[in-house]
């Protein structure tokens, strides 16, 4: 289904710094968070306005797919009554929970989205069975959250439409926690970023930036899905990845795992880890 584009929501402008190019800059709210994209391009080009508000249109779309806190999105319908009965479920939310599975298994267990359920079972690929574009909980109180993930994977998403309309050098920041950057930046090679949390700068090319954790500022605790402990006091970590989902899942496990198993873990993805400073 497409989305009908709201041109209200986005916000814009757009500066020459060429004779021949523009730097143009937009934003919009979503997914409880700001998304600045900027967009470095031949000033022929008439469209960008129309492409940003397709963007905005998606994330909202992935909002009301997997936000388990709005109880009309299709993941909380499927929370309330998937231990019942078998519920269809679109070929996103399918696709989105498939590679949830894959994930779990990947990273030892310690990126679980089954992680806030009631019951007493400890890995993701127990919680849920995916048959024929449904699923079935496998226990009662099984609670889906995709929080920690559904942001990289809409952001993945439009990473897709900058290659649909032929943009190259791109910069996505999603509330400075996933940060994609495609191409140059119009004065360097690639994209110059202060890595959060740190004064540390390092540049992204064709990558993402992804950090997970607590500050100062934000002291929420992130449950840990293998030991059942609420773990507080570290500071965030961050991840460089080419896909913007897996930097979800593995700025997550790297707050979480112990140096020996996170190697392990970050090896099997080709994943770089940021070291705080």
């Amino acid at each position: 289904m497409t989305n009908r584009l709201n041109f209200d929501r986005v916000q814009y402008r757009q500066q020459n710094y060429s004779v021949d190019n523009t730097l143009f800059y937009a934003w919009f709210e979503a997914m409880y968070t700001r998304i600045d994209i900027v967009i470095c391009v031949a000033v022929k080009r008439n469209d960008l306005v129309e492409i940003v508000t397709e963007m905005e249109a998606e994330m909202r779309k992935y909002e009301k797919i997997g936000n388990r806190f709005d109880s009309q999105s299709e993941l909380s319908e499927v929370n309330q009554h998937a231990f019942e009965k078998d519920i269809p479920i679109s070929d996103e939310l399918c696709k989105m929970l498939v590679e949830c599975q894959l994930h779990c298994n990947n990273t030892l267990g310690y990126f679980d989205i089954s992680v806030s359920s009631t019951s007493d079972f400890k890995r993701a690929n127990t919680a849920y069975t995916l048959n024929a574009n449904t699923v079935r909980f496998s226990h009662p109180g099984v609670q889906l959250d995709l929080s920690g993930y559904l942001k990289g994977y809409a952001l993945g998403q439009l990473m897709a439409i900058t290659q649909e309309k032929g943009l190259e050098d791109v910069l996505i920041n999603v509330g400075n926690s996933s940060i994609f950057a495609k191409g140059n930046h119009p004065f360097g090679q690639g994209w110059k970023i202060k890595v959060p949390e740190t004064e540390r700068e390092i540049v992204l090319h064709n990558e993402c930036l992804t950090t997970s954790g607590n500050s100062e500022r934000t002291k929420w605790p992130i449950l840990n899905p293998l030991s059942g402990e609420l773990v507080k006091n570290r500071k965030p970590v961050s991840v460089i990845t080419t896909l913007p989902d897996q930097g979800e899942v593995l700025s997550k496990v790297a707050y979480l795992a112990p140096k020996h198993e996170l190697e392990s873990v970050l090896g099997n993805y080709g994943a770089i880890l940021v070291a705080s400073e």
